[in-house]
């Protein structure tokens, strides 16, 4: 298992054109990311190949994606990652969703691509919108 510094700052910048295209809705661009028989699964579902994860991703509501360090373990021309993220929906940038991503990445023709996306989702605007109408109190504002 290795590594050099120029595979590291390629998943890197993976990773944030992933998230770039997708929150400016460049689906073209965003699905130069993925490889041709590449699988997103999402909740509980799997969309395969390029075109069905472009479909599915270009329907989701617009806004802003922020993603934690990843981390990233490589071996020659594959690699895994995990990543923990956060959605802001647009207009307001209310916070829509959080999870992780856990991905399966393969180098083609020297270019890092997702070869797989899993999805996971550990709060959704649903949860949390019910969470906030119990009145609860920040642990913060106990302390």
């Amino acid at each position: 298992m290795g590594c050099d510094c120029d595979d590291l700052r390629a998943i890197l910048a993976l990773l944030a054109a992933n998230a770039m295209h997708n929150d400016l809705a460049e689906w073209d661009a965003y699905g130069a990311l993925f490889t041709d028989d590449a699988v997103l699964h999402c909740f509980g579902r799997d969309y395969v190949g390029r075109e069905e994860v472009v479909a599915f991703t270009a329907r989701r509501h617009m806004g802003k994606h922020m993603l934690s360090t990843p981390l990233i373990e490589i071996d020659g021309d594959t690699a895994k990652v995990s990543v923990d993220h956060a959605f802001y929906r647009y207009p307001d940038l209310a916070l829509f969703g959080v999870g992780v991503y856990k991905d399966d990445l393969l180098k083609v023709d020297g270019q890092w691509k997702f070869a797989r996306r899993e999805v996971i989702v550990h709060g959704h605007h649903a949860e949390m919108t019910a969470a906030s109408k119990q009145n609860l109190v920040p642990i913060a504002d106990t302390l």
